[in-house]
């Protein structure tokens, strides 16, 4: 299986990627991280990998800076987890928003400090996700809109 990457279409993609989010009720439990979620897939640019057209994977993006974009949501289906095409994603940002002059990649994700007690497939993972693809850890925030403490991580963009 080879899931074909294209640009994020709002108006035909957002239930499709609202589905892969509800596909992964441990990463993405929380009630208002799923309304924030939909509301950003159909307002921000972004990718989504689809197969025999159904949408198996997603990632949404937005400046921070004049210097950084960041990476908002990637969510890959379950079945589709480890195949490979969360990778594909990210590197596809990278190499777009290197093309435009940009020189950071950012994201954020829950911190190692937030207890994950017999958790198979959890946080750790995902943070060791970002670190394979090149983001260094930066610094834990408290934000008022997650629930739990965020890791800021970094890339740098090829010139």
């Amino acid at each position: 299986m080879e899931a074909e990457i294209r640009p994020l279409e709002a108006g035909t993609d957002a239930v499709g990627c609202d589905a892969v989010i509800r596909s992964l009720p441990y990463f993405f439990a929380d009630r208002d991280g799923i309304r924030k979620s939909a509301e950003e897939v159909r307002a921000q640019r972004g990718l989504v990998a689809h197969e025999r057209g159904q949408i198996v994977g997603f990632a949404t993006l937005e400046p921070s800076s004049s210097q950084a974009m960041e990476i908002t949501w990637l969510a890959i289906r379950q079945e589709w987890r480890g195949s490979g095409l969360g990778r594909r994603l990210v590197e596809q940002i990278a190499a777009e928003a290197a093309n435009e002059g940009l020189t950071l990649l950012c994201a954020l994700t829950v911190a190692a400090s937030e207890p994950e007690l017999g958790v198979q497939d959890g946080y750790e993972g995902t943070r060791k996700f970002w670190q394979r693809l090149g983001f260094v850890p930066v610094k834990e925030l408290d934000l008022s809109e997650w629930p739990v403490s965020a890791l800021l991580q970094v890339r740098a963009l090829a010139r």
